[in-house]
């Protein structure tokens, strides 16, 4: 039986018995005219002139205007009335279903999207479809490349569709999910099947063929993603080839998931970008580090080591009980934080976040304890940090920093959680430590070689962090998720036409295919590119990099030649 109100489809859109609009369009109710009006206008439509002149403008249209043969249908006809439509307009899905997988649940919920058609040429152009990920799509769409450069290219169409359980928009709401609804309904291959059906709705609207290849209104679908949605758009390819047709995924950190990446890879890049930036900085922040650890261990109390750093005592975490904890958690997120900051170093430049980290810790004029409270000063002011730290933004200005923001909502938090890249604070970052709590395990660890302190990561460790936040029944799978899609060998699946593209800054590449796979499973790297920087939110810019530049056009060459071969194997 449908519960839609119990999965908690959002009330104000959820009245659409009757409106007739097609599922996709954002309902717009206006004022209703007063009968006096309505009567006039009725009359005025009866004059016999009025029926004549509109005659005529009708029959001056057909003839002069150039594209009157394409408004042959309601497919056609709504698209290009909306032309001027503003991409970062949300819009909702409201027949989303909650659970793709059980037939019995017919339950649906309103998922947030936005498109952009105003490049689009019609059926038989391409859909880029943009993956969200853990995060909220509050801002319209992601990618500029996308929509300014690759859509106008290809006359195409583009959607991007936020993931479900982050952001407002929710498959429950008005409560929070049980641990037992997460574990069904907090997948990647929920929200996989989200982007399918809502991208199948989509192509409908656009008056496109969903599956027939050779027919000639097929519209080629394209998904494209970074990092984590870079990972899901791969795996269209390898789940739905039947309706993805290419994969374009950026930083996509696939060796991560399937366990075969070394687990200490990812801060042994950290460090090596943060000394390509500021030489001088590995070794710096690897010294000031050891030390701060010393004198934590020498401290006579959490009281007093958290004061001599600048951190708020009123704030501090209750867990936080012992030296060691303190130790620990505040080595962690010094660390994640300078992920963060390299995930942010593109273009290269001396304004960018990490090479200032790395100048923080640099400074010989201050001394250790100095120079991580001036670390975290840093942050404060950083506006790069809000959006995964809401805390940080709500914040009033303080003498001291508050080391709370890093805390994930949900029982018993902790600033080390299951992913040792950070979850981020506030709903998003819960939704994404129980990810890594299932299926979506990433081993994340410290070697020797890097520059903060070593710390092995161990399933084992997982499991009872995981266990601690939600409950003893929480028991990570790290080989579900590469076992039920099977992208531990791409080529014996038979997958084709994807791109993977890596910043070879960026730590995520290396969990990331360097190398092609296949003469269809190709790989871009670039040198001075960090977190997917092809994919940025500011788009080509006279500020990119020379390896970034060719990338956009080898980008756009592949992404091309592909689609002709589509269009030759269908016979169009």
């Amino acid at each position: 039986m449908s519960n839609t109100t119990g999965y908690g489809a959002i009330e104000v859109h959820q009245d659409h018995a009757n409106d007739g609009d097609h599922p996709l369009q954002r309902r717009v109710k206006f004022p209703s005219s007063s009968t006096s009006n309505k009567c006039n206008i009725d009359d005025l439509f009866t004059q016999p002139w009025v029926k004549v002149l509109t005659t005529l403008a009708l029959i001056v249209i057909m003839v002069i205007s150039p594209n009157y043969h394409k408004l042959t249908s309601a497919h056609d006809l709504e698209p290009s009335s909306e032309k001027g439509h503003d991409e970062n307009q949300e819009l909702f899905y409201e027949d989303q279903l909650v659970n793709h997988f059980d037939k019995t649940d017919t339950s649906t919920w309103s998922n947030r999207y936005y498109k952009s058609i105003n490049y689009f040429e019609g059926p038989g152009h391409p859909i880029f479809l943009i993956v969200g990920g853990e995060g909220a799509l509050d801002h319209g769409m992601l990618y500029p490349f996308v929509t300014q450069h690759l859509a106008p290219h290809f006359g195409a169409a583009v959607i991007e569709v936020e993931h479900r359980f982050y952001g407002p928009y929710q498959p429950i709401m008005g409560r929070d999910a049980t641990v037992a609804q997460l574990v069904t309904l907090l997948t990647p291959q929920q929200a996989m099947a989200d982007m399918v059906q809502l991208a199948k709705a989509f192509k409908d609207e656009l008056g496109c063929s969903i599956y027939d290849r050779s027919s000639e209104n097929y519209c080629p679908i394209v998904t494209v993603g970074g990092s984590y949605p870079g990972f899901l758009s791969a795996m269209f390819r390898v789940a739905y080839p039947d309706f993805v047709d290419i994969s374009y995924a950026s930083s996509a950190p696939l060796k991560l998931y399937d366990q075969t990446a070394d687990q200490t890879v990812y801060y042994d890049i950290v460090t090596k970008a943060a000394e390509h930036r500021s030489e001088g900085c590995a070794d710096a922040v690897r010294s000031t580090l050891e030390e701060v650890k010393e004198l934590i261990a020498e401290a006579s109390s959490v009281k007093e080591a958290v004061a001599d750093a600048n951190m708020c005592l009123d704030t501090l975490p209750e867990y936080i009980t012992t030296l060691k904890t303190y130790s620990d958690d505040l080595m962690m997120a010094i660390a994640f934080s300078f992920a963060d900051y390299d995930m942010e170093a593109y273009p290269p430049s001396e304004e960018l976040g990490l090479y200032k980290a790395c100048q923080v810790f640099q400074d010989d004029s201050t001394g250790p304890m100095d120079k991580v409270a001036n670390f975290f000063r840093l942050m404060e002011g950083d506006i790069e940090e809000e959006e995964g730290y809401p805390g940080l933004a709500a914040e009033e200005s303080r003498d001291c920093f508050d080391i709370s923001i890093f805390l994930p909502d949900g029982n018993n938090p902790r600033i080390t959680t299951s992913d040792w890249s950070g979850s981020g604070g506030g709903n998003d970052g819960k939704m994404w430590d129980f990810q890594l709590c299932t299926t979506l395990v990433d081993p994340i660890g410290f070697s020797e070689e890097s520059m903060f302190p070593t710390r092995e990561w161990t399933y084992e460790d997982l499991a009872k962090y995981c266990q601690l936040r939600w409950g003893k029944d929480i028991t990570p799978t790290p080989f579900a998720l590469v076992t039920n899609l099977g992208f531990a060998d791409l080529v014996k699946t038979g997958t084709s036409r994807i791109l993977f593209t890596n910043g070879l800054q960026d730590m995520w590449s290396g969990g990331s295919y360097l190398e092609d796979v296949s003469d269809s499973i190709l790989a871009l790297n670039f040198e001075n590119g960090a977190h997917h920087s092809d994919l940025s939110h500011v788009g080509p810019s006279e500020n990119d990099t020379e390896d970034i530049r060719e990338g956009f056009v080898q980008i756009t060459d592949i992404l091309e030649t592909w689609l002709d071969e589509i269009k030759e194997e269908s016979g169009n």
